[in-house]
């Protein structure tokens, strides 16, 4: 207001010194009118910034303190409206009405229906603040477990950064993607007979399941547009040559039904030499009679090989480069 108070007085000078002379009248009533019309516009401009600057300030009440208070002791940083409720009490509406208050406050990110984040302190006036990504994710389907080029990023076998966390479950989601924070979630029905080889990390203090690095590849190999085709899968096999228990992804290849996975796994294994034999006489014992393509994703056209049916259609010297590696 203070710059406001400074153009009046502006004002209030010139209007003395066009007053002094007599020449000067005729001219004060063809200005003023214009600047009174200038000074009242940006007054409004200034009263609705005050207005804007007032509604950002993250004011935190009593109750919402003592709602978030007991959400953080308890560790429930992302929680669901049922938690708020065992704290808050019966009253649904009223619960109801102080979330929708902290979102606005930026107190709280909406996830999704009945679903929040707590915003530190560090978040800011503008609520800038996301929690890892995988732990986001665990709380957006059950059961579930983190998987294909999310699991393949986590275990440092590419290096290619998504912006996308893939995440198996049994069951299915209304929509098959959701966008929180600039980060796309899409989920990957999987049938029950599919759905294993999970295991627990700790990340940030939270337990997060994703698939082995086993049952990694074998996922990938079975959905390869869910890793980014059959030569994200070829370097990782090379990455993780040392780690691997290629004998538990042959394993888990034959578990999976897909014969063409347990094709391309074959062929792979034996190309890049990464595999062993035990490995490779699993796997040959359960091919199918038809051919698959090595990469589906790829043109239809290359060289068939008859050991693993397998229908080989991209540059096999692109694939031996990360044999070296």
């Amino acid at each position: 207001m203070r710059y406001l108070n400074h153009h009046l007085q502006i004002k209030s000078d010139v209007l003395k010194e066009l007053r002094r002379k007599p020449d000067n009248q005729l001219l004060s009533h063809l200005i003023f009118p214009t600047i009174d019309k200038l000074l009242m516009f940006y007054a409004i401009i200034v009263g609705v910034k005050l207005t804007i600057m007032a509604r950002n300030i993250r004011t935190l009440g009593d109750v919402g303190s003592n709602l978030l208070t007991e959400l953080l002791r308890r560790g429930k940083r992302l929680f669901v409206l049922n938690d708020a409720a065992e704290i808050y009490g019966n009253n649904n509406s009223g619960l109801r009405d102080l979330l929708s208050t902290l979102v606005k406050r930026r107190w709280l990110q909406r996830i999704e229906k009945g679903k929040y984040l707590i915003l530190p302190f560090e978040a800011g006036r503008e609520g800038e603040w996301t929690e890892h990504e995988f732990m986001i994710a665990s709380h957006l389907i059950k059961p579930y477990y983190i998987g294909f080029r999310s699991a393949l990023n986590y275990y440092g076998y590419t290096e290619q950064v998504s912006r996308t966390v893939f995440i198996a479950s049994t069951r299915r989601k209304l929509k098959s993607a959701l966008e929180i924070s600039g980060v796309t979630y899409r989920f990957v029905y999987m049938p029950d007979r599919r759905f294993f080889g999970a295991t627990e990390i700790t990340l940030d203090g939270y337990r997060v399941n994703i698939s082995e690095r086993e049952k990694t590849m074998v996922d990938c190999l079975n959905r390869l547009d869910y890793c980014g085709g059959v030569m994200e899968v070829a370097k990782a096999l090379c990455y993780g040559r040392d780690e691997l228990d290629f004998v538990k992804m042959a394993e888990y290849a034959r578990r999976n039904g897909n014969r063409a996975v347990i094709q391309r796994l074959g062929y792979l294994l034996e190309t890049l030499d990464v595999g062993i034999d035990e490995a490779i006489t699993l796997l040959r014992d359960s091919t199918s009679n038809s051919y698959a393509s090595l990469d589906n994703l790829a043109s239809p056209k290359g060289r068939y090989i008859e050991r693993w049916k397998i229908l080989v259609n991209v540059p096999e010297n692109e694939l031996l480069q990360w044999k070296e590696r």
